[in-house]
């Protein structure tokens, strides 16, 4: 005879965790309500603080409600990131990490081109590369990968720190910064800072 069984099977831990996505959201939606994200965006917490790690808030751009936060984490040779990006529309989303620390423009012009480290072939994959955000009916994304070729807070070429986070209305392969000001499918921004 085997004892019992303690703990959560399959069903009840798909349904706990979804229970805690929502519990996320309502917060996250009820702190929007003030108008500033910042302080409930810092709160999300994505991995605990620590020396190699790097947050970008993201704010709204082009005329969007499209925020979030993307942290990034270093440990060895390889850097974790995990997103959580709202309001966004259905589908398939481009996220990308641009030269230029800078999202001053209404549109995200001013984070410039996607990044490419210095001295890198023609045709390489770009540093700035991230994997792609999906979103469901509910306006919502999460993305949780292992980066290789990165690094957080030590200066090198490959240092993300200052750069800018940039978020897609789309999938774009190839963004190009559209200056004056106009929506170009720039949804979101944020500078990437350590700590």
């Amino acid at each position: 005879m085997y004892p019992p069984r303690h703990g959560l099977n399959g069903r009840a831990f798909r349904s706990c965790v979804g229970a805690l996505g929502i519990i996320a959201g309502v917060l996250v939606s009820a702190c929007t309500a003030t108008g500033d994200t910042s302080a409930e965006i810092k709160g999300l917490g994505l991995f605990p603080p620590g020396p190699k790690q790097a947050t970008a808030n993201l704010k709204s751009k082009s005329n969007t409600n499209v925020y979030g936060i993307i942290t990034f984490r270093q440990s060895g040779g390889k850097v974790g990131v995990a997103a959580s990006v709202f309001n966004l529309s259905l589908g398939p989303h481009s996220i990308y990490i641009h030269d230029n620390g800078n999202c001053s423009s209404p549109n995200a012009a001013s984070a410039g081109p996607v990044w490419q480290i210095a001295g890198a072939p023609p045709g390489a994959k770009r540093a700035g590369d991230l994997p792609e955000l999906w979103t469901g009916s509910e306006g919502n994304a999460a993305m949780q990968a292992t980066l290789t070729g990165l690094t957080v807070g030590d200066g090198k070429p490959t240092d993300i720190v200052g750069r800018a986070v940039v978020v897609h209305n789309t999938v774009v392969r190839d963004p190009k910064p559209e200056f004056g000001g106009v929506p170009n499918g720039w949804v979101a921004c944020g500078v990437i800072t350590q700590g």
